[in-house]
C-alpha cells in the first residue's frame, strides 16, 4: 500500500511564529521560492529557521513558464539556490503566465489549451527537469476567463504534457472546485482521466463566493482566505482513490489571524486521508475475498 501522504501548511513570515509553536501538529511545510529569492533578510532567516526541523518542499509563483519567451536563467540559478539551501526534494509551479516582457502582471493567467501551445512548453519543462536536482511538478490553477480557440480540455492538455514529459502534477483541489463552479468543468470526470499516480502533491484552500451587481451569476475567488469548502474535500477523497500523493498543502494568504481554522482545515484534511484510506483497504480486502 502506499505510504500516507504528509500533511502541513505553506508558511507565511506573518505567521512564522505561530507556525513555530504548533510545528508540532504539521508532518511538512510548503516554502514559497519567491519569498526566499526576493524576501529581505528577516524573511530568509525565518526559512531558514526551518531547515532540518521539519520536511520541506518548494513552490513557486514566479517561474511564468506559459511565456512565449525562453525561461529565465537568472530566477532559475535563484531556484537552484534555495534548493541547495532548504535541502528540499521537490519543486512545483503553476502550469500559468504572469508576465510578459518587461510587465509583471501579477497574476497567474491560463494558457491557451492548444497543439502549438504545448509545443512551446514542451522543450521548457524537459530543461527544467535536466536543470534542476529534484522532480518537477505543474499545478492547475483557478481561472477568472478561458482562452475561446482551445483545442483540448484542461484534463486533454495536462495529459499531453504528462505522456511527453513524465512531468508530475500539484493537484489544487480548491482550484478544481472553483473552475467546476465556474466554468462548468466536471470535477470528477477531469480526475477520471488523469493517469493513476501522476499526482506528486496536493493543494488545498478556500476562497468566498462573489456577488456583484454587474456579474451575471455569482463566482468563487480564489484568494486563500477561508476554510477549505467541502466540494474540494470530496474531490480530494475521490482523487485518492487513484492518486497517491506525497504530500498535501493548506494555503492561507489573507485572515492569518485565524488559527484555529488552519488547525481545523488540517484535521479535516487528515480525516479524508484516514477515510479514503479505509475506502481503498476495503475495495481490496473485498475484491480479494471474491
Amino acid at each position: 500500500m502506499p505510504s500516507s501522504p504528509l500533511i502541513g501548511i505553506g508558511f507565511r513570515v506573518p505567521i512564522a511564529k505561530w507556525t513555530l509553536a504548533n510545528l508540532h501538529r504539521f508532518d511538512v511545510l510548503e516554502v514559497t521560492v519567491d519569498h526566499y529569492i526576493r524576501g529581505g533578510e528577516y524573511t530568509c532567516k525565518a526559512i531558514r529557521n526551518l531547515v532540518d526541523r521539519i520536511p520541506l518542499v518548494l513552490h513557486g509563483v514566479g517561474l511564468s513558464i506559459g511565456t512565449d519567451v525562453p525561461l529565465d536563467d537568472e530566477y532559475l540559478d535563484g531556484v537552484s539556490e534555495v534548493i541547495e539551501d532548504l535541502k528540499v526534494p521537490s519543486y512545483s509551479e503553476h502550469l500559468a503566465w504572469t508576465k510578459v516582457p518587461g510587465i509583471d502582471l501579477a497574476n497567474l493567467l491560463p494558457v491557451p489549451k492548444t497543439r502549438a501551445v504545448a509545443e512551446m512548453l514542451i522543450p521548457k519543462i524537459e530543461r527544467l527537469q535536466s536543470r534542476l536536482p529534484v522532480p518537477f511538478s505543474l499545478e492547475n490553477i483557478s481561472y477568472v476567463f478561458d482562452f475561446p480557440d482551445g483545442e483540448m480540455s484542461d484534463a486533454e492538455f495536462f495529459n499531453l504534457l504528462f505522456r511527453e514529459t513524465g512531468v508530475g502534477m500539484l493537484l489544487d483541489v480548491e482550484n478544481l472546485f472553483v473552475n467546476s463552479h465556474n466554468h462548468g468543468i466536471d470535477p470528477q470526470g477531469f480526475l477520471d482521466e488523469l493517469p493513476e499516480g501522476v499526482v506528486t502533491g496536493v493543494h488545498a484552500a478556500g476562497g468566498p463566493l462573489v456577488r456583484r451587481p454587474y456579474l451575471d451569476e455569482p463566482f468563487y475567488a480564489d484568494n486563500h482566505s477561508q476554510q477549505v469548502p467541502e466540494q474540494a474535500l470530496d474531490h480530494l477523497g475521490y482523487a485518492l482513490q487513484r492518486q497517491h500523493p506525497e504530500t498535501i498543502i493548506l494555503e492561507r494568504d489573507n485572515d492569518y489571524e485565524k488559527g484555529d481554522e488552519l488547525l481545523a482545515d488540517v484535521s479535516r484534511l487528515r480525516e479524508q486521508v484516514a477515510r479514503a484510506a479505509a475506502m481503498r483497504e476495503a475495495s481490496v480486502t473485498d475484491a480479494t475475498a471474491h
